[in-house]
């Protein structure tokens, strides 16, 4: 072939005369010498250029010569090795031999990391991402494993070194494989099925608040993380009537076990199950035993039930202060801002609000209850009625910035505008004040924030 020639021949030409041959599987080195390296060099050559071609059947008799010969020259023998070793699986129908190509693509990644798990960029946990992936399209039946429990493992070794650094689509993958794990053993895999939620959902969790909007990458880890929220809705396994009954009779026993405790506290916090006496019980050995947000805000819930607001404000200052998550810190000083709401402190409320957005900028919720108090306490801001009704324009303002940020409340968002908004101020009554469209006006009273007329 006319290719090969060519490439053969500029691979003469680049090399400097050998007097002997030697592989470099045999010596260590890339591409072996002499004679030996042309031939890898070459064949590595036609790899590439076949594979890019999708010619895999050419390109095969050359990845099995480099991958023999030379496995250290580059990391494309094993990245076109799995695009031929796929091929062959696709059209392979013996299931004998479809089981040994793909041992041998998974022996192609355990060999790629030991010669590249050291890449700058593609280490060996990314390596090992592609392997898990591979592994759950093709491993066939003989494996008898059918809800790829092999690959959960590796994606779990993935998680635990990456943490908070772990990409979407692995986060993913390992808790689609957790659910199943879980379906086909719901008294067995439940406990490791809920700690799989709190750690995959809290690592998207911590990586989304410190991305900027921008990030080309948020999009994954959005659709990540309503994939696997919905999933574990769905699941059945967090409900408060099932949590009550996998823990509630644990609790006595693990008083004392401080990691238990937090597992507890953190579930029924995710699953709105923070009224439960479980709850409140585990919350309070905790804060005994080693005081910490999740104690606090466990206690704090007891005291809201109790409507003690004040104790309830007290145990939410020392969550915040033990919090070192500013999303979590967030979700607290929320919490403080309902409390002064039901207070009927608006001003309180307000300010708790916008520390919960210093902490977490995409925190709608936050938004969504500005404008709510906006909306509901505007009897005193003046004796105009009309007046009055221009807080419903910062109203609405909120709720559109709730949307923007966090897409999850769009709907009550969406909801609470179209509710309002027909009771804006018209036009004539604006105008018989001196009112017009388009200027800046400071609505007054407690509220006394600038808006621009409607």
């Amino acid at each position: 072939m006319k290719t090969n020639s060519i490439l053969l021949g500029v691979v003469l030409l680049t090399l400097p005369t050998m007097t002997f041959a030697q592989k470099g599987i045999n010596d260590g080195s890339k591409y072996g010498h002499g004679e030996d390296s042309i031939r890898c060099i070459s064949n590595l050559s036609m790899m590439v250029q076949y594979t890019k071609q999708k010619d895999y059947a050419s390109a095969a008799p050359c990845f099995e010569i480099v991958y023999a010969e030379c496995p250290k020259c580059s990391k494309n023998v094993y990245i076109n090795g799995v695009e031929i070793l796929a091929d062959q699986l696709t059209k392979e129908t013996d299931a004998a031999k479809k089981e040994k190509i793909f041992d041998r693509m998974m022996k192609l990644y355990d060999d790629r990391i030991k010669y590249f798990g050291r890449d700058k960029k593609y280490d060996k946990y990314y390596i090992l991402g592609k392997k898990a992936t591979d592994y759950m399209r093709y491993v066939p039946e003989s494996k008898n494993d059918p809800n790829k429990e092999v690959a959960y493992n590796w994606l779990g070794e993935i998680i635990e070194a990456k943490k908070e650094a772990t990409p979407a689509a692995i986060l993913q993958q390992r808790f689609y494989l957790s659910s199943n794990l879980y379906k086909s053993n719901k008294d067995g895999f439940r406990d490791k099925f809920l700690s799989d939620y709190l750690t995959v959902s809290g690592y998207i969790g911590e990586k989304m608040s410190a991305m900027p909007e921008n990030d080309p990458d948020l999009p994954n880890y959005q659709a990540a993380k309503a994939d696997i929220d919905q999933n574990f809705a769905s699941s059945g396994a967090a409900d408060c009537k099932t949590l009550e009954g996998v823990y509630g009779s644990k609790i006595e026993a693990n008083k004392g076990d401080k990691d238990f405790l937090n597992m507890v506290l953190s579930l029924f916090k995710l699953a709105g199950c923070e009224e439960s006496q479980t709850y409140f019980k585990a919350a309070t050995y905790k804060h005994k035993i080693d005081p910490s947000a999740n104690s606090a805000r466990g206690l704090a819930s007891q005291s809201i039930k109790s409507r003690d607001y004040n104790k309830a404000l007290s145990y939410l200052n020392d969550a915040i202060n033990l919090e070192s998550k500013n999303s979590e810190k967030s979700s607290l000083q929320y919490i403080v801002a309902t409390i002064y709401r039901d207070m009927k402190n608006p001003s309180a409320a307000r300010t708790a609000a916008q520390k919960a957005l210093s902490y977490d900028a995409k925190n709608g919720k936050a938004y969504l209850l500005i404008g709510n108090l906006y909306a509901v306490f505007n009897d005193n801001i003046s004796d105009d009625a009309v007046i009055r009704q221009t807080a419903y324009w910062l109203a609405v303002e909120q709720w559109e910035k709730a949307k923007q940020v966090d897409p999850s409340v769009a709907a009550d968002a969406n909801k609470l505008i179209g509710k309002y908004k027909p009771y804006f101020p018209a036009a004539d009554q604006l105008f018989m004040r001196n009112i017009t469209k388009g200027q800046t006006f400071t609505v007054p009273g407690w509220i006394n924030e600038k808006t621009t007329v409607r």
